[in-house]
């Protein structure tokens, strides 16, 4: 009967877990992609939009794209275009699904390894509404953290079964579940370890009494209870229940060998990926000194934010930390540690916790340093679940030594976890759009250029230069060698008829990253523009020589080269792989257009149109095209459209006036 009940009480929890998270995080079907690494995924990604292919599945298990190796996540984005198209909402809606899964399973498996039901819960409301974790689960491209996520909770719901039952028939799913989470993220390197501090807490396969000697305690959620198969035994357990016996810890060594070494693969393969994509630091660019007191302040750092979770950003930039702040982070950190050992054998929930803390986190505490950010709020996602048990189970066990009213805790819990939700349901309102997601870091954070640089891409993108201007000025303040920046400041230079000074700043930037396709399109266009067809064609030849066959630009170099036959091929072959992708078809119809072959121009700007509703240079070619053929009420319709979306579209504008009094013309003369 007690077994019954507690089957239907987990339900009821896992049920109420779901509904709450869904319900959190719902509102991320009305969020967009966003312009920072989502492209790299999917927006530009062409392999990806091709949906799940031979091509696709060779080139996901091939590719360092992006400075990682994760295949079974470029799948999982494949997938998601197989199914969903290109609609944003229901790719968000899969990572929130994969977050709904893994607040689960976590309390599934807490439940299952220690017995104790409304703590494991508790642990399970802080992972599924901590703020921190908004990133890994409203940023599209980071949808390796919930994928790799799952995957880590099965390998320790599998391991647990196999601590029970040992054998090669239990073991086999651990290694399974493992390699999978591996093939998503190498975040899981450290998961090996991470199962040994479970051998200590609260699986037990470390302790020095045996069990012949000392009946398992079995946690009850009443206050100050402990059940035991041994009434003469002390109600709690002496603190060398919990030492370790050392002779035990060898062959617990031993089993995991075959997971280190895939962790040992898969770290070897994450530093090849990650040096070939020119992500990882040199020692040059950035001294071992500064990268040991960032990491130090970053663990202090992430437990602040656990703790208060304010100023949340999409990028923290690197800070020249002062040395009282480097000492008083590790004093903190020492502090902790030496708590943790100190009390482990009366309560070993803390060192495992504080211990899984340290240890998971060391992947990317940056003394490897990848890319320019200080520190990542996605890094916490599997962090914090450490520190999670921690609260969890040492609130409980400082309110029976308080000899504090459950209801009292059932409140403060209740009290802790609605704070979450509302503070959750903020930060993922943060991520609706990218001027939204980048003014937000600006107010978060101090001297980020990478927030100013991404706001200028978007104003450029909306043709909004005068907005632009000064977050370029202030990204180049701030990294004055910052090649993207730099061609930012030239294309605006060329937006203002500055030709000369755009040259030299997109020179500049060629400077600092050689061969760069982009810096060479935009040489060829600034030198059309003034006129140097010579110039403006050996650099749009550079440019053809870095940019794949398949990407757009390809074609849209070639049509300013007036190289049209080619320029339609280069289109209609990369059609075939990318069938979904609008800027192609608006080339298409574009080249059509230029060689008198209007219906067929007509056919591809309409496709542009239904693939992207929301292209507004596609409209308004729609609408010249439909001109041609005197079909004025249609193409008033496709140049009102794209003047809405675009209102400083004045090809638009032009063509609408021309079409309106063609329309008044028509009236007149009774046609």
């Amino acid at each position: 009967m007690n077994t019954l009940k507690q089957s239907w009480l987990d339900i009821l929890v896992v049920i109420g877990l779901a509904l709450l998270t869904a319900a959190v995080y719902g509102q991320v079907i009305g969020n967009g992609f966003i312009g920072y690494d989502d492209p790299d995924y999917i927006t530009e990604n062409f392999l990806v939009q091709k949906g799940l292919t031979w091509e696709g599945f060779r080139w996901a298990f091939t590719t360092v794209t992006a400075a990682n190796w994760h295949p079974l996540t470029w799948l999982s984005h494949m997938l998601d275009v197989q199914l969903f198209g290109m609609k944003p909402g229901l790719h968000h809606l899969v990572s929130v699904f994969l977050h709904v899964l893994n607040t689960a399973l976590l309390f599934l498996v807490l439940r299952q390894m220690t017995g104790a039901l409304w703590r494991s819960a508790f642990v399970a409301a802080l992972f599924a509404l901590h703020p921190l974790h908004v990133e890994s689960v409203a940023w599209i491209a980071e949808r390796k953290d919930v994928l790799s996520t799952f995957f880590w909770i099965l390998t320790m719901w599998a391991y647990a079964r196999y601590a029970k039952k040992p054998g090669l028939p239990g073991y086999l799913p651990v290694l399974l579940f493992f390699t999978l989470g591996l093939l998503a993220k190498p975040m899981l390197v450290t998961l090996p370890l991470v199962l040994l501090l479970l051998d200590y807490w609260p699986l037990g396969r470390l302790r020095w009494r045996q069990a012949k000697q000392e009946a398992p305690v079995i946690s009850s959620e009443k206050r100050g209870r402990r059940r035991r198969q041994q009434p003469q035994e002390p109600a709690k357990p002496a603190r060398s229940a919990y030492g370790i016996k050392w002779n035990l810890v060898l062959p617990l060594l031993y089993e995991k060998i075959p997971l280190l070494i895939l962790s040992a693969a898969s770290s070897l393969i994450t530093i090849y990926a990650q040096q070939k994509g020119g992500a990882v630091a040199s020692i040059t660019a950035l001294p071992m000194s500064q990268r040991i007191a960032n990491a130090i302040v970053s663990y202090a750092a992430y437990l602040w934010k656990m703790f208060w979770p304010s100023w949340l950003a999409v990028f923290y930039p690197m800070e020249a930390w002062s040395a009282a702040v480097v000492l008083a982070s590790a004093a903190l950190i020492l502090a902790l540690t030496f708590a943790a050992v100190r009390w482990s054998g009366r309560y070993p929930y803390l060192l495992v916790g504080w211990l899984w803390y340290l240890v998971t986190l060391l992947p990317v505490i940056g003394i490897i340093k990848v890319g320019d950010a200080a520190m990542a709020d996605r890094y916490t996602y599997v962090t914090l679940i450490g520190p999670f048990i921690v609260l969890a189970w040492g609130a409980c066990d400082l309110s029976q030594k308080l000899r504090l009213p459950r209801a009292g805790l059932f409140a403060a819990s209740a009290l802790v976890t609605g704070s979450l939700l509302v503070l959750t349901y903020i930060q993922i309102g943060q991520w609706t759009d990218n001027i939204t997601l980048f003014r937000h870091a600006l107010r978060s954070t101090h001297r980020n250029y990478v927030a100013h640089n991404s706001l200028a891409v978007e104003y450029l993108d909306q043709k909004r230069y005068a907005e632009a201007l000064p977050h370029v000025q202030s990204a180049l303040e701030i990294n004055p060698r910052s090649a993207e920046v730099i061609v930012n400041l030239g294309v605006l230079d060329y937006h203002a008829g500055k030709y000369d000074e755009a040259i030299k700043n997109v020179n500049r930037a060629l400077g600092l990253k050689p061969d760069w396709y982009l810096a060479h399109e935009w040489l060829g266009k600034i030198y059309l523009a003034k006129g140097d067809a010579d110039k403006a064609m050996h650099h749009f030849n550079m440019a053809l020589r870095t940019v794949s066959d398949s990407d757009p630009t390809s074609s849209g170099i070639l049509i300013f080269q007036n190289r049209l036959e080619e320029a339609l091929r280069y289109t209609l072959q990369a059609m075939e792989t990318q069938p979904r992708n609008e800027k192609l078809y608006n080339n298409a119809g574009y080249i059509l257009i230029r060689q008198g072959k209007i219906d067929e121009a007509i056919s591809q700007f309409r496709e542009a149109v239904r693939i992207a509703p929301g292209y507004a240079k596609a409209h308004s070619n729609l609408g010249a095209a439909l001109m041609q053929r005197n079909r004025i009420d249609e193409a008033i319709q496709h140049f009102e459209t794209a003047l809405r979306l675009e209102p400083g579209n004045q090809s638009a504008r032009e063509n609408l006036n021309y079409a309106l009094a063609q329309k008044k013309e028509v009236k007149k003369s009774g046609r």
